[in-house]
């Protein structure tokens, strides 16, 4: 054999000898070669493309620039225009300002002119001074008000002997209140009692009573218990109403017109059961708005060894009217739910 042949046989085997590459699989010298011809030839492609792109490229950076001033033009036009329009409302807000001080100081020194020839009435500082001293009042009101609804009964009789006019000054801002009521509860539960004025020896006890309306008006035909923290006049017996000086089950009817008041509700309802006969009936006069949970206070009344028998609002949907029943004793003493929100007045 001549050393061609030999040659040629050898680069044939160096062909079809096998090789391995990564991940484990085996090609021969041959396929190996052939691979890298093609991997360099589309490294070849992209770089000639990328070359393509970037003789392409400037043009439309230059497109895109030219685009992004003429919008840059465009908004830096919209606001000189804006800066425009605010600075003419700014000029018209202050001419129209100065007018209005020039209107002003004219008047001002029209009423000083005619202050200096005309010399003020007596009548027009009289009522300048009542209308003073009723808004101090009001004022007043709405300051009693808020600590009768934020404190305990223990703590309201407190405030009331320190300072004993407060108590008359609280049910002069009441009354003026309640004349601006669609409907007065007081007289609802009037009306309720005279249902039950047949009932022989009614006895009846009315649990911050106020002014003892419901005394003045019935009491020629059922005996009336009227209870409060000051007695206003003499029909009314000035006490806690946690502790008023009733035995036990004394009384056929309970009433609690709008003096649901206090921090400590529970005791009120406590006392209540305590003087009431078994069978007895509780009314309960309130301010809708107070409710957070007419349900909640409910099932806590039920608690207190009481059973609803009727609700109702009345007065446009302002008040709720609730009448129980005593049907054992309390089960729990201060049972979740009884608990009304304050009912606090808004300064007009």
């Amino acid at each position: 054999m001549d050393g061609k042949s030999k040659d040629t046989q050898r680069v044939k085997r160096k062909a079809t000898s096998t090789v391995e590459v990564e991940g484990g699989a085996k090609k021969t010298r041959s396929e190996l070669i052939a691979t890298e011809s093609t991997a360099n030839a589309t490294k070849k492609n992209d770089a000639a493309a990328e070359a393509l792109r970037r003789v392409r490229r400037p043009w439309r950076n230059k497109v895109r620039k030219k685009a992004m001033k003429e919008a840059a033009k465009k908004r830096g036009l919209e606001e000189e225009k804006q800066n425009a329009e605010m600075k003419q409302i700014m000029n018209m807000g202050t001419t129209v300002s100065e007018k209005k001080k020039k209107r002003r100081r004219k008047k001002k020194k029209k009423k000083v002119d005619v202050q200096t020839d005309e010399v003020p009435s007596s009548s027009h500082k009289g009522s300048s001074i009542a209308d003073a001293e009723e808004k101090l009042k009001s004022a007043r009101f709405r300051f009693i008000n808020e600590q009768l609804y934020t404190s305990s009964g223990e703590e309201a009789m407190k405030i009331f002997r320190e300072d004993p006019l407060a108590f008359e000054i609280y049910h002069q801002g009441y009354r003026s209140q309640t004349k601006k009521w669609p409907f007065n509860p007081v007289n609802g539960v009037i009306q309720w009692l005279r249902t039950m004025a047949d009932k022989k020896d009614l006895v009846v006890a009315d649990m911050g009573c106020g002014e003892a309306k419901i005394a003045e008006t019935l009491s020629s035909s059922m005996t009336i218990h009227s209870f409060d923290l000051v007695a206003l006049n003499e029909r009314v017996t000035a006490c806690n109403m946690a502790k008023v000086p009733l035995e036990k089950d004394a009384v056929d009817v309970v009433v609690f017109c709008l003096s649901l008041m206090g921090t400590n509700l529970n005791e009120y309802i406590r006392e209540a059961n305590r003087i009431l006969k078994k069978g007895g009936l509780m009314k309960v006069a309130e301010v809708a708005s107070r409710f957070t949970s007419i349900k909640q206070f409910l099932y806590a009344i039920g608690k207190m060894g009481f059973e609803l028998i009727e609700k109702r609002t009345t007065g446009d949907g302002y008040f709720v009217m609730m009448e129980f029943k005593k049907t054992g004793k309390v089960l729990q003493k201060r049972p979740l739910g009884l608990k009304l929100q304050p009912c606090l007045y808004k300064k007009r």
